[in-house]
C-alpha cells in the first residue's frame, strides 16, 4: 500500500517550474546536474525521491525524512557503494538522479509519455511540496532528449539546458558503461531499476548480453550510433521550434574549458542568481575517455551518419 495515498490531496494546487537538462547518454548531463544543484537555486530529483517514492509525503509529515535518507545512504555504504561504478560521482540519498527510473515502474518507457506524464507530474509536485519553496524543479533524463517538443507541449513553462559532446566519446563511453553494468551487478542501479535487477536473476538473458557487448562490439557500436543519430537528428530538426528564450545549448568540451563562465551563462539565461557560491573549476573533473577500438574502427561510419551534427558543433572525425 502506498503510504502517501492519504496525503495526495495536498498536491492539488501545487505548481512547479521544470528545468530539463537534456543530452545523449554520457554527454555530461550528470556533472552539469550536480553543478547546477550545488548553486542552491533548484529542487533536484534525488535517489531518495525515486527509491522511497511511495513514502515521501508520509515521511515528511511524520518527520521521518532525515532518518529515511540516512538509512538509504547507509545501505549504499554497506554494499560498498561510494560512487555509481560507471563514473566517479559520489552517491548518497541526496544524489541528483534521473527521473526516468521512476517512469519505467509504470510503463516500458523511460521518457515522458501520455501514459506516465501523470506520475511525472506527481513526482514534481511531491518534491515541490516537501521543499516548501518556489525554486524550479531541476530534471535530468537522456531519454527525453529526442522528446523536448512534447515536454514543451505538456509543460508550457518548461526551460531547457542542452549539452552536447563529441559522438565518438559518448558512444564509446556508453559502450563501456553497459559493459561495466553487465560485468558485475551494481547494487545502486539495481535499487533504481527493476529491469536491471531482473536481468541478474535470469542467466539466459545476462550471459548473451555479456557476449554481445564483448564479442560483437562492432554491432553494438552500429546500434548505439543509430540511436545517437536519431536523437541528434531530432535536435537538428526541431531546435528552432523552441523559443530562444526557453533554452540554452552548450557543449561538454567548452564546459570543461570554462566551467565558471558557462555556469554563469546558464544562470543568466534562466534569470537566476546563485544562492550558494561554488568553485565550478574544482567540481569539474573531466572524465578521460579513451575511445574504444571498435568505435575507432567505425569512426568514418559514425561521422558520415552524423555529419550535420558534427559540423554544427565543429567536431572532427579525429577527436
Amino acid at each position: 500500500m502506498r503510504k502517501d495515498r492519504q496525503y495526495l490531496k495536498e498536491l492539488k494546487n501545487v505548481d512547479f517550474q521544470p528545468v530539463f537538462i537534456l543530452g545523449v547518454h554520457r554527454s555530461g548531463t550528470s556533472i552539469l546536474y550536480k553543478m547546477l544543484t550545488a548553486t542552491g537555486c533548484f529542487n533536484p530529483v534525488t535517489a531518495y525521491h525515486l527509491i522511497n517514492y511511495d513514502e515521501l509525503l508520509s515521511n515528511y509529515h511524520e518527520q521521518k525524512e532525515q532518518d529515511a535518507k540516512h538509512h538509504l545512504t547507509e545501505s549504499f555504504l554497506k554494499n560498498g557503494l561510494t560512487d555509481r561504478g560507471i563514473d566517479r560521482l559520489k552517491i548518497t540519498a541526496d544524489f541528483a538522479e534521473e527521473y526516468g527510473f521512476l517512469l519505467r515502474t509504470q510503463s516500458l518507457q523511460m521518457r515522458i509519455t501520455k501514459k506516465n506524464v501523470a506520475l511525472f507530474t506527481e513526482l514534481c509536485k511531491k518534491i515541490e511540496f516537501i521543499a516548501g519553496n518556489q525554486k524550479p524543479i531541476l530534471l535530468k533524463n537522456p531519454y527525453d532528449f529526442p522528446n523536448f517538443l512534447y515536454l514543451k507541449e505538456v509543460f508550457p513553462n518548461a526551460r531547457f539546458v542542452f549539452i552536447h559532446r563529441h559522438p565518438l566519446k559518448t558512444i564509446s563511453s556508453t559502450l563501456n558503461a553497459v559493459r561495466t553494468l553487465l560485468q558485475e551487478k551494481n547494487p545502486y542501479t539495481a535499487r533504481l531499476s527493476r529491469v536491471y535487477e531482473q536481468c541478474y536473476t535470469n542467466p539466459l538473458l545476462l550471459q548473451p548480453l555479456r557476449f554481445i557487448f564483448q564479442a560483437l562490439a562492432k554491432c553494438c557500436v552500429v546500434v548505439l550510433t543509430r540511436i545517437t543519430k536519431k536523437s541528434a537528428d531530432y535536435y537538428l530538426k526541431n531546435i528552432e521550434k523552441l523559443s530562444k528564450n526557453d533554452y540554452i545549448s552548450i557543449t561538454y568540451e567548452e564546459f570543461c574549458l570554462s566551467p565558471k563562465e558557462i555556469l554563469q551563462n546558464i544562470m543568466e539565461k534562466l534569470s537566476l542568481t546563485m544562492i550558494q557560491k561554488i568553485d565550478a573549476a574544482s567540481l569539474m573533473k573531466p572524465r578521460k575517455v579513451e575511445v574504444d577500438i571498435s568505435v575507432q574502427k567505425l569512426r568514418s561510419y559514425i561521422y558520415k551518419s552524423m555529419k550535420a551534427y558534427f559540423d554544427l558543433f565543429h567536431y572532427t572525425i579525429e577527436r
